[in-house]
């Protein structure tokens, strides 16, 4: 983590994520403005006919090998959902939620234009009150559970709402399409997650939950489903919309692809099962 000052270096908010990355090295969040190479700032993404985000989408189509902005766009909107365990991960372990507006985060992405880690400008943000928990100027404290949960949905709908229109105008590819890219990362994460506490089919409701509702993040959400190999049961989903990896050379249909039949789909993902499960089986 970058250096803070001193209400930085006491806040509870840095505490969650020095203990998140103790736990899992990949949920590394640093904290400050971040400089170097890769980096972008989050305020960055809300146009994509210039400057440094720009840039990034034609690095992500040469790496590609695409010049078609519907695919680049998608791709690129996979990538950006998995940013969001900034926020999921200090929320399902630690019941938390960082202010992560777009002015108040950054993003770092490879020479390939994929996602690495992003950073939080200021420490501050929202938690569920406990007994005996002192207060601290950069946190809010709540004291229902379902208000956190609504301010972890909100939160992050509203930081990527203006990274889907961006990429929309950039690219003409549907708005709903975007969405349905970011639910699946989103869903994708959560999986991890919760895999990474226990076991992955503990978080089934909870992604339910998350994704119940009337607006774009409901209709475009995942279809979550658990599949077992030999006693061992991981949730995979069906994807609401298509990455479009299939018009890439060589390219094929993702195993979470809505454009497939359940069928083949629960077949491969069986396969990658028994691959992860068993590897020396014929």
């Amino acid at each position: 983590m970058t250096p803070a000052d001193d209400r930085e270096e006491t806040s509870p908010i840095v505490s969650i994520f020095q203990a998140l990355r103790a736990r899992q090295p990949k949920w590394t969040v640093d904290i400050g403005q971040p400089r170097g190479p890769g980096w972008i700032p989050g305020t960055a993404l809300k146009t994509a006919t210039e400057g440094p985000f720009q840039a990034l989408l034609c690095r992500l189509g040469e790496g590609l090998q695409t010049a078609d902005r519907r695919t680049i766009a998608a791709s690129f909107a996979l990538r950006y959902g998995w940013s969001s365990g900034i926020a999921f991960a200090p929320y399902v372990l630690y019941a938390c939620v960082p202010t992560i507006t777009l002015g108040n985060v950054s993003f770092r992405f490879n020479d390939q234009g994929s996602f690495e880690r992003a950073a939080l400008h200021h420490p501050v943000g929202v938690m569920l009150s406990q007994e005996g928990t002192a207060p601290h100027p950069s946190v809010e404290w709540l004291s229902d559970p379902q208000a956190l949960f609504a301010w972890l949905r909100t939160s992050l709908v509203q930081q990527a709402q203006p990274v889907v229109d961006a990429l929309a105008a950039w690219s003409q590819f549907a708005v709903r399409g975007i969405w349905g890219m970011i639910t699946s990362a989103w869903g994708s994460l959560c999986v991890h997650i919760f895999g990474a506490i226990g076991e992955q089919t503990q978080g089934l409701a909870w992604m339910r939950q998350f994704f119940a509702g009337t607006d774009v993040i409901a209709q475009m959400q995942p279809q979550f489903y658990p599949v077992t190999y030999q006693q061992v049961t991981h949730v995979y989903h069906r994807g609401a919309s298509c990455c479009r990896y299939y018009c890439l050379r060589p390219g094929h249909y993702c195993a979470s692809c809505p454009l497939i039949s359940q069928e083949e789909r629960l077949q491969r993902q069986r396969a990658w099962m028994k691959r992860l499960i068993d590897p020396q089986a014929p």
